[in-house]
C-alpha cells in the first residue's frame, strides 16, 4: 500500500527552490475576500477586454477552420509559430508603424511567456532590471523570481521620467534592461511622449542596455495622435505584443519581435520549455486576425471610450477636493492619486463593504512604497454601473478620517 505523505509527516520545503520565496499570496484570494462584502459590488478590477463583446461566433468559425486543417499539424512544430501567423503579425506591426520581419516573430503563450523569455535570456542572481513606478505586477512577479533586484523609476502624468532614469543607470552597474509600457500604462494609463522615447533610447545605448517595450494597448486609442513605438525608434528594442486584449485573454497568443542574436536565444529557451506554442489556437488566432479582427476593434473602441469619458465624468462630479485622476488616451485603466494622509488597501475594505471594488495602487509598486494610490478599470463595467461605483467610491473617501 503507498504511503500518503501527508499522512506520512514528511515535508519537501527545505528542498523547495529559493526563488519561491518571492511569491506572496495572490492577490485574487484578497480580492475574492472583498467580494463577500456586499451583495452587488461594482468591480473596477478587470484588465481585460468585456466578455460581452468577444466575438464568440466568429472565434468558433475560425477554430473551426483551424481544426479543418489540424490533421497536417497536430504533430511536433511551429517552435517560432505559426508561419503565415508571423506574417500576419509583422503586417498589424506595419500599421501602426513598426516595421518587421517575420523571421524575428517568436508567437508565445501571452504576452507574459515572452517577459519570460526575455528573463531566461538576460538576468541572472543579482541584475537589476529598472521599470515604471508603478508597473504592471506580473512583470515584476517574474523578474524577482529569477533572482533581479527591481529598481522603480518616477513616473509623473507623462510616464517615466528620464533624470530618475539616467540617475538609476548611473547608479546600476549592473543593470541588464529597461522594462516600459509606453503607451496607455497599466495601471496609470499615462503615454510616454515621443521625446521622452526617445531620450530613453540614447540612455539605453549609452549605458548598454536592452529595452523591453511591452505594448498590449496600443490599438486600442480613443482620443490624441498616436506615438511612435520605441522600436520604431531603435530595432534593438524587444517588443512584445498580445492579442489579449483585442480578441481574448484566454486564447493566450502573444509574441515578441527582437533582434537576431535575442531572437535565437528566446527561441531556444522556448523549445526547452514547451516546444511551441498551442498549434490550433496559433491558427485560431491566425483566421480571426485575418478575417475580421480589424473590423472587431473598430467596433469595441466607441464602447470603451464611452466608458472612458463616463468615468471621467462621474470622477469629475463624486471625487472630494485633493483627488486626482489621469486622463487616458486610451487602453482600459485610470489612476486615482488619494490626499498624502489616505492608505487605499485600508481604504480598499471600507469600499468594499458600500460595493465597489478596486486595485490599491500599492499593489503595482516593487517595493509597495506608495499607500495613496488606486486603479479603476472601466473595460468591463457598463455606464450605469460605472457611475454608481464611481459614486459610492466618492462617499466612501469622503467619509474617511481627516478628508
Amino acid at each position: 500500500m503507498a504511503t500518503n505523505i501527508a499522512d506520512s509527516g514528511t515535508s519537501y520545503s527545505s528542498l523547495f527552490a529559493r526563488r519561491n520565496d518571492v511569491f506572496a499570496p495572490s492577490i485574487w484570494t484578497e480580492i475574492l475576500k472583498l467580494f463577500q462584502r456586499h451583495p452587488e459590488p461594482v468591480y473596477f478590477g478587470d484588465g481585460s477586454p468585456d466578455r460581452s463583446l468577444i466575438p464568440l461566433d466568429r472565434l468558433r468559425e475560425a477554430s473551426m477552420r483551424a481544426w479543418d486543417d489540424a490533421p497536417e499539424y497536430l504533430g511536433y512544430g511551429d517552435q517560432q509559430g505559426y508561419e503565415a501567423l508571423r506574417h500576419l503579425i509583422v503586417e498589424r506591426m506595419g500599421e501602426i508603424g513598426i516595421q518587421a520581419d517575420a523571421s524575428r516573430i517568436l508567437v508565445t503563450s501571452g504576452s507574459s511567456q515572452a517577459i519570460d523569455l526575455a528573463c531566461r535570456v538576460f538576468l541572472e542572481e543579482g541584475d537589476a532590471v529598472l521599470v515604471e513606478d508603478p508597473t504592471f505586477l506580473g512583470a515584476t512577479e517574474l523578474f524577482r523570481a529569477y533572482g533581479a533586484r527591481i529598481v522603480g523609476i518616477e513616473t509623473d502624468d507623462s510616464g517615466m521620467r528620464m533624470d530618475s532614469l539616467e540617475a538609476a543607470l548611473r547608479a546600476e552597474p549592473r543593470a541588464k534592461f529597461i522594462y516600459s509600457i509606453p503607451t496607455f500604462q497599466n495601471p496609470t494609463g499615462t503615454t510616454m511622449p515621443l521625446d521622452r522615447r526617445q531620450r530613453l533610447i540614447d540612455l539605453a545605448r549609452q549605458w548598454n542596455v536592452a529595452v523591453l517595450e511591452d505594448d498590449p494597448y496600443v490599438e486600442l486609442r480613443y482620443a490624441g495622435s498616436p506615438v511612435p513605438a520605441l522600436v520604431s525608434l531603435d530595432p534593438n528594442v524587444i517588443y512584445l505584443g498580445t492579442f489579449s486584449k483585442t480578441i481574448a485573454p484566454g486564447i493566450r497568443c502573444g509574441w515578441s519581435y527582437a533582434p537576431a542574436e535575442v531572437h535565437r536565444l528566446m527561441l531556444a529557451n522556448r523549445e526547452v520549455a514547451d516546444i511551441s506554442n498551442d498549434r490550433v489556437m496559433m491558427r485560431t488566432a491566425y483566421y480571426a486576425a485575418r478575417d475580421f479582427l480589424t473590423e472587431h476593434v473598430k467596433k469595441t473602441l466607441p464602447v470603451y471610450a464611452n466608458r472612458r469619458n463616463t468615468m471621467l465624468a462621474a470622477l469629475d462630479e463624486h471625487m472630494p477636493e485633493g483627488v486626482s485622476w489621469s486622463r487616458p488616451d486610451g487602453g482600459f485603466f485610470v489612476w486615482i492619486t488619494l490626499p498624502e494622509h489616505c492608505d487605499a488597501t485600508v481604504l480598499s475594505e471600507i469600499a468594499a463593504d458600500n460595493g465597489v471594488i478596486y486595485f490599491p495602487g500599492k499593489w503595482f509598486f516593487p517595493n509597495e512604497n506608495c499607500h495613496n494610490t488606486l486603479r479603476l478599470s472601466f473595460s468591463t463595467v457598463p455606464e450605469s454601473r460605472i457611475v454608481e461605483g464611481v459614486r459610492r467610491l466618492g462617499e466612501t473617501i469622503k467619509g474617511a478620517p481627516g478628508i
